[in-house]
């Protein structure tokens, strides 16, 4: 269902926002991690997060929520700073295509703060998170999220280095806050994805809420620990980073890792015209060696301008436990070798891939499709990093099988190969082996030239938010959030994966609950046409108790 008409969001402000204190005169620059460099193309990191009127409407207004995140940007200074590409001179070992962050300037961009109103009511908008999953329980299994709109309540901004090359005065940061007719607010957060990635944006989202909460109710401000400390990420790579070629033993072990090497630089030819920037070589590499090319990205598997559908698709703890149950049997008797033990995050990826799959009408095909699932990287490295580290410390493990394969029936219902070719991907990805990714990336003549993923018939990409907590999200307003906007990308083949709505049993709140014993939301952005025919595969909903 395409979304209604939509009415015009009206900006009231846009302000930056400093460190209270800083030193003027002593300005630093931190060079970002190898890994950070890499994001560097990536879309935003960014989320949104609607609220109903609160029980007391002096504690979410905009001028509070402003004071509480001036005090939490006190602890991310970096976040106010500038963002820029470092000087390219390999004399003194600087390679193309790295980025920086200077802060503590006069001239720091800050961060940005619009204030915009929006006049419709949160209601008529979108249903609360119950009524979401009562009506994917009926009918069309699933809710339509393009009748939400969130573009419309997006206000445009531009951030440095994202989709340009340009930085100057650009902050890296931008803060929304939308007031609606009926006196609910929304809070839209965008990162530079080189900056942050999902795990410190929920970090940073989640401090300025205890600091929110600690000012309106009179309290001491909480001690913040955040951690930017990059150097931490490249303490973990292999060999000598600073030598002017990778070593070859140790270059061997990163390029045997199932990862995707598509090359933006070679696939010029039959590239869509918006994406034609990314393949022209930097003018200040002509002349340069820039080694064996990569592969071509197969453009012709992939219609940009096809009309894409997002919805979310819900799924209950029991249709998890059933189609984790399903994936870890096996109908092979004759092998002597126990099967690996696949996570119920495995299973359920493997469910949805096989039903895309199916829905793109690939399931007598024996060619190779891909499924490209996002890793943090915290607790891999060693030494590991905290959990409050900022950055965007993530790549994309492939997995590759027959759609054929992926789309069979077994006896037991759901073939376990795909959910068992996912965990054996996910699990070559040991600290020694991404300590020669890390060798091979800060090597290469740029980060970002090379491309882990792809869209299109034959590639889907997984993000998974899984345990992050997004509805524990908690201003002080009486409720958790009305409805927590992930922003993907609408593109074909975009999953997205977190918890539902607010957890009920201390499920991924951090009390030691698990995620999957509360509803699940898969988002799903497909092509229209394989979307209509995913909806209406009954295989999507065989592990659901009609009984409940």
């Amino acid at each position: 269902m395409a979304a209604p008409v939509a009415l015009s969001l009206e900006v009231l402000s846009r302000t930056r926002l400093h460190p209270s204190s800083r030193d003027d005169a002593n300005p630093r620059t931190v060079p970002l991690s190898i890994l950070d460099n890499t994001c560097a193309k990536y879309t935003l990191a960014s989320a949104a997060w609607y609220f109903d009127p609160p029980t007391d409407p002096a504690c979410m207004t905009p001028e509070a929520l402003t004071q509480s995140l001036r005090k939490t940007i006190d602890s991310y200074p970096q976040w106010a700073g500038q963002l820029h590409w470092v000087p390219y001179d390999l004399a003194k070992g600087q390679r193309q295509g790295r980025v920086a962050v200077t802060y503590g300037s006069p001239d720091d961009p800050g961060v940005e703060l619009v204030l915009t109103r929006y006049p419709e009511t949160l209601a008529s908008l979108v249903p609360g998170h119950e009524d979401r999953m009562q009506a994917s329980s009926l009918g069309p299994l699933a809710w339509d999220a393009n009748s939400f709109p969130s573009d419309a309540l997006n206000c445009p901004t531009q951030l440095a280095l994202h989709e340009t090359n340009e930085y100057a005065g650009r902050p890296a940061v931008s803060v929304q806050l939308t007031t609606f007719a009926c006196g609910g607010l929304g809070i839209r957060v965008k990162l530079v994805h080189c900056l942050a990635d999902a795990t410190a944006m929920m970090h940073f989202v989640k401090d300025w809420a205890a600091v929110h909460r600690a000012l309106i109710h009179g309290q001491p401000l909480p001690t913040l620990s955040p951690v930017f400390h990059p150097a931490l990420v490249n303490q973990a790579t292999a060999g000598d980073v600073h030598s002017a070629t990778a070593d070859p033993d140790i270059l061997r072990i990163s390029r045997s890792l199932p990862m995707c090497r598509y090359d933006w630089w070679a696939s010029a030819e039959g590239c869509p015209e918006p994406m034609l920037p990314s393949t022209r070589i930097p003018q200040e590499l002509a002349g340069t060696d820039l080694g064996p090319p990569g592969d071509i990205i197969p453009w012709s598997d992939w219609d940009l301008y096809a009309p894409v559908s997002h919805y979310l698709v819900y799924f209950t703890p029991a249709e998890v436990q059933r189609i984790w149950e399903a994936s870890n049997s096996t109908d092979d008797t004759s092998s002597t070798t126990p099967p690996a033990r696949i996570s119920r995050l495995d299973a359920l990826l493997a469910f949805i891939w096989r039903l895309i799959v199916r829905a793109r009408g690939l399931e007598h095909d024996r060619e190779l499709v891909h499924i490209m699932v996002t890793i943090g990287l915290r607790s891999r490295l060693s030494p590991p990093l905290p959990n409050t580290f900022l950055g965007s410390p993530i790549t994309l493990a492939r997995v590759s099988l027959p759609a054929a394969e992926i789309a069979s029936h077994s006896k037991s219902g759901l073939p376990a190969t795909p959910a068992a070719a996912i965990r054996a991907s996910m699990a070559q990805f040991t600290p020694c082996a991404l300590s020669a990714l890390l060798h091979d990336t800060a090597h290469d003549v740029n980060p970002q030239h090379i491309w882990r993923a792809c869209l299109g018939r034959r590639h889907s990409i997984v993000t998974s938010w899984q345990g992050l907590d997004v509805y524990g999200v908690d201003f002080g307003g009486g409720a958790p959030p009305r409805y927590v906007d992930a922003v993907m990308p609408n593109m074909d083949g975009c999953i997205h994966v977190m918890e539902a709505g607010p957890p009920t049993s201390g499920a991924g709140d951090g009390t030691g609950g698990r995620w999957y014993a509360e509803p699940v939301c898969l988002s799903l952005h497909l092509a229209t046409d394989v979307m209509e025919r995913l909806l209406k595969d009954s295989e999507l909903r065989r592990y659901r108790d009609t009984t409940n």
